[in-house]
């Protein structure tokens, strides 16, 4: 009877001996697992520095849109690497980092880069006012759809670009002229990369032969100046083609026709098979421009 009571006892005994060195190696089980983890993300973090472009496409792809595991310091500086990759021709206008990890100065500009919800890498501009004392805000500009691997502009800001330089004053025309340069070498770029840059105002490698809505009616003062402009240009002329429809017609067989309506105004541009954008084109015959920014009569 003692034996049998002696035995359960020693059987029910927790030697903390013993019970301290299994939590001490599961505290090491935890060490080695976490450091693991870590070592693997430093390796991917490597290779995300060391990557070529191709590479980082397919990361970004991997990563960002398919949702593989990643670290948030790997995952930010997939993006940063990704986006500094496609911002290359801003090098020959004095690309720098600023101190925003997303965030980049040129000599004309500021460009910024964000995910949208669908994943998109989008980039914002913010052009160098001509007066410190203005602020002007990011224009979300150029989205790029990775899935797809194509390029689309944000043509309502285009308008806001010209807006900011015609309307506001805050940027002059040369700006404009040298932002649209650097903007489709940008997208010369893409092309080289594999993307398809869909069809936009921006692109100067089309002749523009387009129709570009105003969601306001022109005046009769804009267009009074219009014809007083081009009367006084031997270069140009304006002429009425119907009720409510006028041509006026450019250097270079170039033309616009105005479709003048109640609530809105229709354009017809066509620079006779000349490659421009309409960034080009509106430095180039500002007086046209009240018809389709806002802000002059």
């Amino acid at each position: 009877m003692e034996d049998k009571d002696l035995q359960t006892s020693t059987t029910n005994y927790s030697d903390p001996y013993l019970t301290t060195k299994e939590n001490y190696k599961l505290e090491i089980d935890t060490w080695i697992s976490d450091a693991e983890a870590e070592l693997a993300d430093l390796y991917l973090r490597k290779k995300i520095l060391e990557a070529d472009f191709s590479t980082l496409l397919e990361q970004y792809k991997c990563y960002i849109l398919a949702d593989e595991k990643i670290s948030t310091i790997a995952k930010t500086n997939l993006i940063t690497y990704f986006s500094y990759d496609l911002l290359k021709p801003f090098k020959s206008v004095g690309l720098e980092q600023t101190e925003h990890y997303n965030t980049w100065e040129t000599r004309h500009f500021y460009t910024a880069y964000q995910l949208d919800e669908q994943k998109n890498l989008v980039f914002y501009f913010k052009l160098k006012v001509v007066d410190e004392r203005f602020v002007v805000d990011y224009l979300p500009l150029i989205t790029l759809n990775v899935a797809e691997m194509t390029v689309k502009i944000n043509d309502k800001h285009v308008r806001t670009l010209i807006s900011l330089w015609y309307s506001d004053k805050f940027l002059s025309r040369s700006q404009l002229s040298l932002f649209n340069q650097d903007i489709n070498e940008l997208l010369k770029y893409f092309k080289s990369c594999g993307f398809e840059v869909l069809p936009s105002l921006l692109d100067n490698t089309q002749a523009l032969s387009l129709r570009v809505v105003s969601n306001f009616p022109v005046s009769q003062t804009t267009l009074d100046r219009i014809f007083i402009t081009a009367m006084e240009n031997e270069e140009y002329d304006f002429e009425l083609l119907g009720e409510e429809t006028y041509q006026v017609l450019l250097n270079q067989e170039q033309n616009m026709i105005i479709y003048r309506q109640a609530e809105q105004t229709e354009l017809f541009i066509d620079s006779n098979n000349r490659r421009r954008s309409i960034l080009d084109f509106a430095t180039s015959y500002p007086f046209l421009v009240p018809l389709f920014v806002k802000g002059n009569t």
